[in-house]
């Protein structure tokens, strides 16, 4: 499962620049989430939700089989199949399957685990963290590949007089007059 393609990615941005704003940051101090993440003590949103459905679906499973929630939940985590093909993008039932896949949970597994509330907890507990760490790895593996992309130095347009490297031409011409003065 690539940790980039997680279930609620787009909800991170609100939740980062809200820490932002908290800690008086802006884009130029060039500070990266993990480390906002640091200095505020707080977690990823994608794993507080994933967290809170976690725990939401195992409580639906230790109800009552004839609640309606249950079998709803229960029975389309078995079948996994929609009836209209031109429906819904993606259900609950769809969403929880990744979150397992993410939290590395076995789906065939899961009312045995949840059965027992302790024992869920702690599956859900060491499955965020695995969570967790991969996030973050992906997330700094992500930097650094974005950053050695933007060391590559364009020498097309150098200064005759002392070597410097310009970005565009009107830059060099921008340079030249440095020289005449």
């Amino acid at each position: 499962m690539d940790i980039i393609s997680s279930p609620h990615k787009s909800h991170g941005v609100f939740h980062i620049s809200s820490l932002q704003r908290i800690l008086e940051l802006h884009w130029w101090h060039k500070v990266t989430r993990t480390e906002i993440r640091r200095r505020t003590s707080s977690k990823p949103l994608e794993l507080m939700l994933m967290q809170r459905q976690l725990r939401w679906t195992g409580h639906v499973i230790r109800t009552q089989s004839n609640r309606l929630p249950r079998r709803i939940l229960y029975g389309e985590l078995l079948s996994g199949r929609r009836h209209h093909p031109g429906g819904q993008k993606q259900r609950f039932s769809d969403n929880m399957k990744l979150i397992l896949k993410c939290c590395h949970i076995p789906s065939e597994q899961l009312e045995a685990l949840a059965s027992d509330r302790q024992m869920w907890r702690d599956t859900c507990d060491s499955g965020l963290a695995t969570f967790l760490a991969e996030y973050e790895s992906a997330a700094e593996n992500r930097r650094v590949r974005r950053h050695q992309a933007t060391t590559v130095i364009f020498s097309g347009y150098r200064c005759p007089d002392c070597n410097r490297s310009c970005a565009s031409a009107i830059g060099l011409y921008s340079h030249r007059h440095t020289h005449r003065q």
